[in-house]
């Protein structure tokens, strides 16, 4: 699941970025550059143009779109609908606002040097614009997003590792115990005897300062009290909505 999530998000960013640079292009170079050539000849190139960018264009919206629907779905994020809404919605944009536009410079019957040609090319041009805005909105939510992905992840890691550390810890600790017939003082200790190479550091607080709990009750295996728990010294809350302290 956890690299279904990583394409997903990946899939839905990479799309967006390159529907955003490729409207943006036409926007700022291809657009404006044709229509400093003459009225007829921006309408002589807006057709192949056209036909080329609507294959191309409606595909990455729409992949970009299920991507990011996909990714919410997964991972309960609402930040990824709403990127994946605000790329999807440039494809009933065009249909509704761009779409007739499209059709009244593709007809042959229009003359392509006329002023309502102008007109309509310079029409287009807002509107494309507007294409252009909605696709760099939704690029910067998904950059967002996978920003906030990428720090859940790194969290995940840090919470795995004091998990590990916990075990590895609480296992030496019950074994010095059991060999020594006492507890260990300190977690040094456990460091002399060999036990462990080196004190782990707390991932949640980049720090050897474990949370010690000394028993003061002697049992029927040691011959004096010592440590008997181990716990991380951080207050911040886990995941699962407890403090790692209680871990």
């Amino acid at each position: 699941m956890p690299a279904l999530q990583f394409a997903l998000e990946f899939a839905a960013t990479l799309t967006t970025a390159i529907f955003a640079g490729a409207s943006l292009y036409i926007s700022l170079v291809e657009h404006p550059a044709r229509m400093e050539c003459g009225t007829a000849v921006a309408a002589a190139e807006f057709g192949p143009s056209y036909r080329r960018a609507t294959i191309m264009q409606a595909s990455l919206a729409i992949c970009a779109f299920l991507a990011a629907a996909s990714a919410w779905w997964l991972t309960s994020r609402l930040i990824w609908l709403v990127g994946g809404f605000l790329v999807g919605a440039v494809v009933p944009f065009t249909l509704i606002a761009i779409l007739p536009t499209n059709r009244k410079l593709l007809d042959r019957a229009v003359d392509n040097a006329s002023d309502s040609t102008h007109r309509l090319l310079t029409k287009w041009g807002r509107l494309h614009a507007v294409r252009t805005g909605l696709s760099l909105i939704a690029l910067t939510v998904l950059l967002l997003a996978t920003a906030f992905a990428a720090q859940d992840r790194a969290l995940e890691d840090r919470e795995a590792q004091l998990q590990q550390d916990l075990s590895t810890l609480r296992g030496v600790i019950q074994q010095y115990t059991l060999d020594k017939q006492k507890a260990p003082q300190t977690l040094d200790d456990l460091k002399q005897a060999g036990y462990i190479r080196e004190i782990p550091v707390d991932p949640m607080t980049a720090k050897s300062d474990w949370m010690l709990d000394m028993e003061d009750i002697i049992g029927p295996d040691q011959q004096e009290p010592g440590i008997w728990d181990v716990h991380s010294s951080s207050s911040l809350v886990g995941r699962d909505g407890t403090v790692y302290s209680t871990w």
